[in-house]
Protein backbone atom coordinates (compact mmCIF):
# COMPACT_ATOMS: atom_id res chain seq x y z
CA UNK A 1 0.00 0.00 0.00
CA UNK A 2 1.47 3.54 -0.63
CA UNK A 3 0.64 6.80 0.94
CA UNK A 4 -1.37 9.63 -1.05
CA UNK A 5 -1.06 13.07 0.22
CA UNK A 6 -4.99 14.82 -0.37
CA UNK A 7 -5.01 18.45 -1.86
CA UNK A 8 -5.20 20.62 0.85
CA UNK A 9 -8.39 22.39 2.27
CA UNK A 10 -9.66 25.38 3.04
CA UNK A 11 -12.62 26.26 5.47
CA UNK A 12 -13.71 29.48 6.07
CA UNK A 13 -15.76 30.58 9.31
CA UNK A 14 -18.74 32.05 9.90
CA UNK A 15 -18.04 35.32 9.67
CA UNK A 16 -15.52 35.19 6.84
CA UNK A 17 -18.70 33.75 4.97
CA UNK A 18 -21.18 36.38 6.58
CA UNK A 19 -18.69 39.08 5.00
CA UNK A 20 -18.36 37.33 1.60
CA UNK A 21 -22.24 37.31 1.24
CA UNK A 22 -22.33 41.23 2.20
CA UNK A 23 -19.80 41.49 -0.30
CA UNK A 24 -21.71 39.85 -2.73
CA UNK A 25 -24.76 42.02 -2.82
CA UNK A 26 -23.09 44.80 -3.30
CA UNK A 27 -22.04 43.56 -5.86
CA UNK A 28 -25.49 42.62 -7.47
CA UNK A 29 -26.65 46.32 -6.02
CA UNK A 30 -23.68 48.66 -7.86
CA UNK A 31 -22.99 46.20 -10.25
CA UNK A 32 -19.27 44.52 -10.77
CA UNK A 33 -16.58 46.86 -11.43
CA UNK A 34 -13.00 46.97 -10.70
CA UNK A 35 -11.44 48.62 -7.58
CA UNK A 36 -11.69 52.51 -8.05
CA UNK A 37 -13.31 51.74 -11.60
CA UNK A 38 -14.02 54.91 -13.20
CA UNK A 39 -12.74 57.35 -9.91
CA UNK A 40 -9.63 59.07 -11.36
CA UNK A 41 -11.48 60.69 -14.36
CA UNK A 42 -14.48 61.44 -11.86
CA UNK A 43 -12.95 62.73 -9.43
CA UNK A 44 -10.00 65.08 -11.60
CA UNK A 45 -12.64 66.30 -13.67
CA UNK A 46 -15.02 67.25 -10.75
CA UNK A 47 -12.73 69.11 -8.63
CA UNK A 48 -11.08 71.11 -11.35
CA UNK A 49 -14.68 72.10 -12.77
CA UNK A 50 -16.03 72.68 -9.56
CA UNK A 51 -13.67 75.33 -9.33
CA UNK A 52 -13.45 76.62 -12.52
CA UNK A 53 -17.18 77.01 -12.88
CA UNK A 54 -17.17 79.09 -9.81
CA UNK A 55 -14.69 81.50 -10.56
CA UNK A 56 -16.88 82.21 -13.47
CA UNK A 57 -19.37 84.00 -11.79
CA UNK A 58 -16.88 86.68 -10.97
CA UNK A 59 -16.71 87.15 -15.09
CA UNK A 60 -19.84 86.24 -16.28
CA UNK A 61 -21.69 88.62 -13.61
CA UNK A 62 -19.91 91.85 -14.77
CA UNK A 63 -20.70 91.09 -18.13
CA UNK A 64 -24.34 91.31 -17.75
CA UNK A 65 -25.12 93.12 -14.43
CA UNK A 66 -25.35 97.13 -15.41
CA UNK A 67 -23.97 97.06 -11.31
CA UNK A 68 -22.44 94.95 -8.75
CA UNK A 69 -24.79 92.79 -6.78
CA UNK A 70 -25.78 94.66 -3.79
CA UNK A 71 -24.88 92.76 -0.45
CA UNK A 72 -26.50 90.52 1.62
CA UNK A 73 -26.93 93.46 4.42
CA UNK A 74 -27.14 96.56 2.20
CA UNK A 75 -31.30 98.13 1.77
CA UNK A 76 -33.49 95.35 0.21
CA UNK A 77 -35.10 98.05 -2.18
CA UNK A 78 -31.62 98.47 -3.37
CA UNK A 79 -31.94 94.38 -4.09
CA UNK A 80 -34.84 94.85 -5.78
CA UNK A 81 -34.54 97.00 -8.21
CA UNK A 82 -30.93 94.90 -9.09
CA UNK A 83 -32.67 91.65 -9.49
CA UNK A 84 -35.61 93.59 -11.44
CA UNK A 85 -32.85 95.51 -13.71
CA UNK A 86 -30.44 92.23 -14.13
CA UNK A 87 -32.36 89.33 -14.40
CA UNK A 88 -29.76 87.73 -17.43
CA UNK A 89 -27.07 88.60 -14.72
CA UNK A 90 -29.38 86.81 -11.90
CA UNK A 91 -29.62 83.94 -14.03
CA UNK A 92 -26.30 83.57 -15.73
CA UNK A 93 -25.03 83.13 -12.25
CA UNK A 94 -27.11 80.59 -11.06
CA UNK A 95 -26.33 78.62 -13.89
CA UNK A 96 -22.61 79.03 -13.66
CA UNK A 97 -23.16 77.81 -9.56
CA UNK A 98 -25.29 75.10 -9.89
CA UNK A 99 -22.80 73.61 -12.73
CA UNK A 100 -20.04 73.93 -10.56
CA UNK A 101 -22.14 72.20 -7.55
CA UNK A 102 -22.53 69.21 -10.01
CA UNK A 103 -19.08 69.01 -10.52
CA UNK A 104 -18.93 68.63 -7.46
CA UNK A 105 -20.99 65.91 -6.96
CA UNK A 106 -19.28 64.39 -9.81
CA UNK A 107 -16.40 64.16 -7.18
CA UNK A 108 -18.38 62.68 -4.60
CA UNK A 109 -19.45 59.96 -6.54
CA UNK A 110 -15.52 59.49 -7.61
CA UNK A 111 -14.79 58.98 -4.41
CA UNK A 112 -17.37 56.69 -3.10
CA UNK A 113 -16.32 54.50 -6.48
CA UNK A 114 -12.55 54.82 -4.99
CA UNK A 115 -13.87 53.35 -1.78
CA UNK A 116 -13.04 49.97 -1.13
CA UNK A 117 -13.35 47.70 2.04
CA UNK A 118 -15.60 47.73 4.92
CA UNK A 119 -13.89 50.73 6.73
CA UNK A 120 -13.77 52.75 3.82
CA UNK A 121 -17.08 52.63 2.39
CA UNK A 122 -18.14 53.37 6.02
CA UNK A 123 -16.54 56.88 5.95
CA UNK A 124 -17.08 57.49 2.07
CA UNK A 125 -20.70 56.94 3.05
CA UNK A 126 -20.94 59.38 5.89
CA UNK A 127 -18.87 62.10 4.13
CA UNK A 128 -21.23 61.66 0.58
CA UNK A 129 -24.02 62.49 3.01
CA UNK A 130 -22.37 66.01 3.81
CA UNK A 131 -21.45 65.99 -0.37
CA UNK A 132 -24.61 66.08 -1.43
CA UNK A 133 -25.93 68.41 1.33
CA UNK A 134 -23.44 71.01 0.00
CA UNK A 135 -24.85 70.58 -3.85
CA UNK A 136 -28.31 70.52 -2.91
CA UNK A 137 -27.95 74.05 -0.60
CA UNK A 138 -26.08 75.17 -3.43
CA UNK A 139 -28.65 74.26 -5.85
CA UNK A 140 -31.21 75.82 -3.48
CA UNK A 141 -29.24 78.99 -3.91
CA UNK A 142 -29.65 78.76 -7.34
CA UNK A 143 -33.06 78.53 -7.81
CA UNK A 144 -33.70 81.05 -5.36
CA UNK A 145 -31.38 83.30 -7.78
CA UNK A 146 -33.76 82.41 -10.42
CA UNK A 147 -36.77 83.31 -8.35
CA UNK A 148 -35.63 86.67 -7.27
CA UNK A 149 -34.97 87.63 -10.83
CA UNK A 150 -38.60 86.27 -11.79
CA UNK A 151 -40.44 88.49 -9.11
CA UNK A 152 -38.24 90.99 -8.05
CA UNK A 153 -39.79 94.24 -10.16
CA UNK A 154 -43.43 93.00 -8.78
CA UNK A 155 -42.60 91.34 -5.02
CA UNK A 156 -42.71 93.75 -2.15
CA UNK A 157 -40.07 94.69 -0.09
CA UNK A 158 -39.89 92.22 2.65
CA UNK A 159 -40.54 89.63 0.38
CA UNK A 160 -37.09 90.32 -1.56
CA UNK A 161 -35.58 90.77 1.40
CA UNK A 162 -36.43 87.03 2.94
CA UNK A 163 -35.61 85.53 -0.54
CA UNK A 164 -32.11 87.20 -0.52
CA UNK A 165 -31.09 86.62 3.01
CA UNK A 166 -32.41 82.43 2.02
CA UNK A 167 -30.44 82.77 -0.92
CA UNK A 168 -27.36 84.13 0.59
CA UNK A 169 -27.23 81.38 3.60
CA UNK A 170 -28.25 78.59 1.40
CA UNK A 171 -25.21 79.67 -0.90
CA UNK A 172 -23.40 80.41 1.34
CA UNK A 173 -22.69 79.91 4.73
CA UNK A 174 -24.91 76.65 5.27
CA UNK A 175 -23.34 75.57 1.69
CA UNK A 176 -19.88 76.09 3.19
CA UNK A 177 -20.12 74.95 6.52
CA UNK A 178 -21.77 71.41 4.94
CA UNK A 179 -18.15 71.67 2.28
CA UNK A 180 -15.94 72.09 5.45
CA UNK A 181 -17.68 68.94 6.99
CA UNK A 182 -17.47 66.76 4.08
CA UNK A 183 -13.77 67.67 3.37
CA UNK A 184 -12.78 66.16 6.92
CA UNK A 185 -15.00 63.44 6.54
CA UNK A 186 -13.58 62.48 3.56
CA UNK A 187 -10.15 63.07 4.38
CA UNK A 188 -10.32 59.94 7.36
CA UNK A 189 -10.44 57.95 4.54
CA UNK A 190 -7.53 55.29 4.75
CA UNK A 191 -5.24 55.94 2.11
CA UNK A 192 -4.66 59.62 2.60
CA UNK A 193 -1.43 61.34 3.66
CA UNK A 194 -1.04 63.40 6.75
CA UNK A 195 -0.77 66.42 4.00
CA UNK A 196 -4.10 65.63 3.22
CA UNK A 197 -5.65 65.21 6.31
CA UNK A 198 -3.98 68.38 7.98
CA UNK A 199 -4.93 70.60 4.85
CA UNK A 200 -9.00 69.04 5.73
CA UNK A 201 -8.52 70.73 9.14
CA UNK A 202 -7.20 74.25 7.62
CA UNK A 203 -10.45 74.00 5.47
CA UNK A 204 -12.61 72.43 8.03
CA UNK A 205 -12.23 75.29 10.96
CA UNK A 206 -13.10 78.69 9.18
CA UNK A 207 -15.84 76.80 6.90
CA UNK A 208 -17.65 76.16 10.07
CA UNK A 209 -16.23 79.12 11.75
CA UNK A 210 -18.15 80.77 8.85
CA UNK A 211 -21.59 80.35 11.01
CA UNK A 212 -20.88 83.46 12.76
CA UNK A 213 -21.80 85.43 9.68
CA UNK A 214 -25.15 84.68 10.46
CA UNK A 215 -24.93 87.24 13.51
CA UNK A 216 -22.02 89.48 12.16
CA UNK A 217 -22.38 89.80 8.22
CA UNK A 218 -18.03 90.90 8.50
CA UNK A 219 -18.16 86.56 8.85
CA UNK A 220 -18.68 86.42 5.37
CA UNK A 221 -15.20 86.24 4.60
CA UNK A 222 -14.60 83.07 6.54
CA UNK A 223 -17.41 81.60 4.02
CA UNK A 224 -15.48 82.62 0.65
CA UNK A 225 -11.81 81.46 2.89
CA UNK A 226 -13.60 77.82 3.60
CA UNK A 227 -14.84 77.55 0.20
CA UNK A 228 -12.17 78.32 -2.00
CA UNK A 229 -9.80 76.22 0.28
CA UNK A 230 -12.79 73.17 -0.31
CA UNK A 231 -12.06 73.32 -3.12
CA UNK A 232 -8.51 73.78 -3.35
CA UNK A 233 -8.54 70.43 -1.04
CA UNK A 234 -10.81 68.83 -3.74
CA UNK A 235 -7.90 69.16 -6.07
CA UNK A 236 -5.40 67.69 -3.95
CA UNK A 237 -7.25 64.68 -3.01
CA UNK A 238 -8.28 64.05 -6.68
CA UNK A 239 -4.63 63.75 -7.30
CA UNK A 240 -3.57 61.79 -3.84
CA UNK A 241 -5.97 59.37 -5.17
CA UNK A 242 -5.15 59.19 -8.94
CA UNK A 243 -1.52 58.97 -8.39
CA UNK A 244 -2.24 56.04 -5.43
CA UNK A 245 -4.92 54.03 -8.28
CA UNK A 246 -2.29 54.11 -11.02
CA UNK A 247 0.66 53.04 -9.22
CA UNK A 248 -1.54 50.33 -7.00
CA UNK A 249 -1.13 51.88 -3.50
CA UNK A 250 -4.30 52.84 -3.43
CA UNK A 251 -5.79 50.37 -0.31
CA UNK A 252 -7.30 47.75 -2.23
CA UNK A 253 -10.65 46.00 -0.55
CA UNK A 254 -9.11 42.72 1.69
CA UNK A 255 -10.87 39.83 0.35
CA UNK A 256 -12.14 37.02 2.78
CA UNK A 257 -9.73 34.87 4.42
CA UNK A 258 -9.09 31.21 4.54
CA UNK A 259 -7.81 29.16 6.97
CA UNK A 260 -5.96 26.28 5.54
CA UNK A 261 -5.94 23.09 7.74
CA UNK A 262 -4.30 19.79 6.62
CA UNK A 263 -6.41 16.85 6.31
CA UNK A 264 -5.21 13.47 7.56
CA UNK A 265 -3.49 11.09 5.12
CA UNK A 266 -5.14 7.86 4.26
CA UNK A 267 -3.80 4.93 2.10
CA UNK A 268 -5.07 3.25 -1.07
Amino acid sequence: MQARERPMKTMKTDEERHEEMAANERSLAHGSRPQGGGAAWRLLAGSIAFLVFYLSVSFVTPSLASDALPLPNDPAAETRAWYAGNAAAAVATGVCQLLSVAFLALFVQGLVRAAAGPERERIAGRARAWGYGAVALMAASSVLSWTLAAVASSASVDTVSVLRTANFIAGGTAHVVALGVFVLLASRMPGFGKGVRGFAWVVAVPAVASLISIVVFEGAALILLGRLLGMIWTISAAVSVTRGLSRGTWPAARGPRTMTVLSPQGES
